[in-house]
């Protein structure tokens, strides 16, 4: 999926990239054929922070290490950058001050909906994955892609998992002795899925019901293209507007700040999202998920 997508996109910018080339005045072409500039980097300790950071996003115990980790690395950038690459870069804090306001909303405002959706969700008929792929992903065009995903996984674990699932793998679990052969397929598959993604919680006997459900849809092969539709629409319709994802609001506002002109909201939708990103999403949806 991701060599369909993102192969499209290379060979649509290749084009675009082409065309302009080919339409610039000589001594334009003539100045982009001179040896090319030297460059260095400058901040480079900004790589240690950025791979500690992607690190952390992996660590869910202790609690708030995670987030402790990733305010270290902030004020680790901030302070051993220089005053002058950070003048360079016109740096300021404005655009992820916008990002943050937006955000903080969003994701106060989606707690109802939530609880909304894993108390009702099992009362809907069973959609198909390519309804979840469009669905999550015009979510995510126009809210984000990591409420979108929770919001349609919250859903779907109340579909398609049911209390009694649950409770008969607590008791397995908790029993020690299990007969997994009595069990049913669907029961063994959510075991095994639980050996291989949460060993350890399952040996200390921690698990919880949301840890069962995940256990439940990556074990399960009918289930395993619901959360892969998920997963897949919420990051591709993401590039669809200017909010479908926070660095693509953060790049706006950077460019607004720096004068650098932009399409409007509207207007990257017509100039870009429907004669680039639609048909490249349809051609996934045709090719994995209809």
């Amino acid at each position: 999926m991701w060599l369909v997508a993102v192969g499209f996109l290379l060979a649509v910018f290749w084009i675009v990239d082409y065309r302009n080339y080919q339409r610039a005045p000589i001594e334009v072409r003539d100045r982009l054929a001179e040896p090319s500039d030297q460059w260095r980097f400058e901040g480079l300790p900004n790589i240690f922070f950025l791979l500690l950071i992607l690190g952390a996003v992996l660590i869910n115990r202790p609690v708030f290490l995670r987030e402790m980790l990733m305010i270290a690395a902030a004020l680790g950038s901030w302070l051993t950058t220089r005053k002058e690459v950070h003048h360079a870069n016109h740096f300021n804090f404005h655009p992820i001050r916008e990002v943050a306001i937006l955000f903080v909303g969003i994701f106060a405002t989606m707690i109802p909906a939530l609880d909304w959706l894993q108390a009702n969700a099992g009362r809907m008929e069973a959609p198909t994955p390519a309804l979840f792929y469009w669905g999550s992903g015009t979510l995510s065009s126009i809210l984000d892609n990591a409420p979108t995903y929770l919001s349609f996984l919250t859903a779907a674990l109340a579909m398609f998992v049911s209390p009694d699932t649950i409770a008969q793998v607590q008791h397995l679990v908790q029993n020690g002795g299990i007969d997994l052969a009595s069990a049913g397929e669907p029961i063994q598959n959510t075991y095994a899925a639980l050996k291989q993604y949460f060993g350890q919680r399952l040996a200390a006997k921690t698990l919880t019901p949301q840890d069962i459900q995940i256990a439940c849809l990556l074990g399960n092969a009918k289930l395993n293209a619901y959360i892969v539709a998920i997963s897949v629409a919420s990051v591709f319709f993401g590039a669809n507007t200017y909010i479908g994802n926070g660095p693509n609001f953060m790049v706006k506002s950077i460019a607004h700040h720096q004068k650098v002109h932009t399409p409007t909201f509207l207007g990257y939708i017509w100039k870009y999202t429907l004669p680039i990103m639609l048909p490249m999403l349809v051609l996934v949806w045709l090719l994995f998920f209809r």
